[in-house]
């Protein structure tokens, strides 16, 4: 899927920039992280772990989406939007996202040393794009 099918489809519409809602996607963004760095993360739960790194991120993302003038209702079309608006970091994010949606969806599991690296690319990232685009926020 492409951005304009994104548009096409309803997936990604117009909106007007909402502060309080930034400053609560970056908020629970935050909660996360905090919930994912004081847990006691091993190797039986570190995927769900992942997982909830990953929502931090993407709430981040939708921040930046928000704050730009846009609602988007999927993973893939938050990925195109950030192919358009912030191309360095698109290929990363996609590769976070399939790790993500291969434990969510199809029950795939990483192993502690992959995923305490990938957690700490998502934090990277996640402080990055925010520090970058939400610097008052974060």
């Amino acid at each position: 899927m492409d951005i304009d099918e994104c548009f096409r489809k309803g997936l990604i519409k117009r909106a007007r920039p909402d502060e309080e809602l930034v400053k609560s996607l970056v908020e629970m963004a935050g909660i996360k992280e905090t919930a994912v760095n004081t847990a006691s993360v091993n190797e039986l739960n570190i995927s769900a772990y992942v997982s909830l790194a990953y929502d931090a991120l993407r709430e981040v993302l939708e921040a930046i989406c928000i704050s730009k003038g846009y609602k988007v209702l999927s993973h893939i079309c938050i990925g195109e939007l950030l192919k358009r608006e912030l191309e360095d970091s698109y290929a990363e994010f996609d590769r976070l996202r399939y790790i993500r949606n291969g434990i969510n969806y199809y029950g795939v599991k990483v192993e502690f040393g992959q995923g305490r690296e990938i957690i700490t690319k998502i934090f990277q990232m996640k402080k990055a794009l925010g520090e970058r685009y939400l610097g008052k926020f974060m």
